[in-house]
């Protein structure tokens, strides 16, 4: 049996799809994929009320992963500290089942949260998955109900695609999308990241190539592009860059700001006159 780890924020895309192929009624679409991985991977930070425990599958993703959010409740005599976990999603690959391995994620889970004098927790039991949760100390509760209010659609059309926040934002749904494909056509996440940099590659190519036409060295095709062409191939790179980096990391953003921050140092040192805003110090 494999050894389950404590989640990162890295492990949010796949947590969330797992959660959504296997547990959710419906599957998310690209763009609530987009959403739930975002505030997953910040909630899975330091300081996060996002517990998680997976394990990996030998070719590459996740084989189970069994995630728990900690919410405030009054306190009573048998959660004195005033906290409940709330038993998220457990699931597991169909390949890698009745290994032990939900059952060994679920269990590290629970111990990590005990450590943490949490005594209350909740979750929403399936009849396949009853026993696993007796096994490890849940009971049926005839006194839980449970309530949902579907918020009605702002524009009476609840399939209207809601529009991007910010340029991250519609990066990340790119990138949900095009690996929603990808899990579709049964590739693995090393296998989508290579695709994607070889697209990267690609884009960088027709970046080059529309240089040669607008500078006219090509003999054959003459002068076949303007700069203006050059300038939308280098943005065509940029954007599937950034693509590239969120379906790598779901902090991608972060992750290229502090990249960035490092290539300032070292490029744009504090006594380079040139970073020097008021040019006060330009010779």
């Amino acid at each position: 049996m494999l050894t389950p780890r404590r989640a990162t924020p890295a492990d949010a895309d796949g947590i969330t799809r797992m959660r959504s192929e296997f547990i959710l009624s419906q599957p998310l679409d690209p763009a609530w994929l987009a959403l739930c991985r975002d505030q997953l991977a910040k909630r899975l930070q330091s300081g996060g009320d996002a517990r998680a425990y997976v394990v990996d599958a030998p070719g590459g993703g996740l084989a189970t992963c069994a995630l728990a959010l900690v919410g405030p409740v009054l306190p009573a005599p048998r959660y004195p500290q005033g906290l409940a976990a709330r038993i998220q999603a457990v699931a597991t690959r169909p390949g890698y089942r009745r290994r032990g391995h939900a059952k060994a994620a679920l269990a590290a889970l629970l111990e990590e949260l005990e450590e943490e004098s949490i005594t209350l927790f909740e979750l929403h039991a399936s009849e396949e998955s009853r026993h696993l949760y007796e096994v490890l100390g849940f009971s049926s509760d005839p006194a839980l109900m449970r309530r949902t209010k579907v918020p009605a659609p702002s524009r009476g059309d609840d399939t209207a695609p809601v529009a991007p926040t910010d340029d991250w934002d519609a990066v990340h749904r790119l990138a949900a999308a095009f690996g929603r494909l990808d899990t579709e056509n049964g590739l693995q996440p090393e296998e989508q990241w290579t695709l994607q940099v070889l697209k990267l590659a690609e884009e960088v190519g027709e970046a080059a190539q529309a240089v040669i036409g607008a500078r006219g060295t090509n003999p054959r095709k003459g002068r076949s592009h303007s700069w203006a062409d050059v300038q939308d191939e280098v943005a065509d790179a940029v954007i599937t860059g950034m693509v590239t980096l969120a379906r790598m990391r779901p902090d991608a953003r972060e992750h290229l700001s502090a990249v960035l921050a490092r290539k300032t140092a070292r490029f744009l040192p504090p006594d380079d006159p040139s970073s020097d805003p008021s040019g006060s110090s330009r010779r």
